[in-house]
């Protein structure tokens, strides 16, 4: 991935005076082999709260490898990552996790829902280990819902 194939998006109004959510400037990811693969070349992209970002691109331009990073699940060979204006580049390994728990959310192809545990139950799960209060977590849990669509079906099985 060397460079976007579509003129960025302007910021929204609100987000043109607030510092960026996500920040990279000379992002550099390369695998090590005979020879080695850049699978990114100096990446540079700022996203703002509200923007709306698709990554795309054929098969082996690094798009995988982008949201790895983007994701905190690799790190860059170089070149600065900043998520909600934090540095990323000297965090430990649980450092990285906790910013992981708490700032990114995944969204996968194909769902993996334990199918004996209700739709509650199983968004719940993703912040079993947060720290925070049950109660709290339900209520999060129930907005979260709300918002995709899908509190109708609170109590279905997967």
């Amino acid at each position: 991935m060397t460079a976007p194939t579509t003129e960025p998006a302007a910021p929204t109004p609100a987000a043109a005076h607030e510092p960026p959510v996500i920040e990279l400037r000379d992002l550099r990811r390369t695998f090590p082999g005979e020879p080695p693969v850049e699978a990114l070349r100096g990446v540079d992209l700022t996203v703002h709260r509200g923007d709306y970002v698709s990554v795309v691109g054929p098969s082996g331009s690094g798009k995988s490898t982008l949201l790895h990073i983007l994701g905190l699940l690799d790190r860059p060979t170089a070149g600065d990552y900043v998520l909600d204006g934090v540095p990323t580049r000297e965090l430990s390994e649980q450092d990285r996790s906790r910013l992981r728990g708490g700032r990114i959310g995944f969204v996968f192809q194909s769902f993996h829902l334990l199918p004996h545990r209700s739709v509650l139950d199983n968004v719940l799960l993703a912040t079993l280990y947060s720290g925070v209060p049950r109660a709290t977590r339900r209520t999060r849990a129930l907005a979260a819902l709300e918002r995709v669509g899908m509190s109708h079906r609170l109590d279905f099985l997967p």
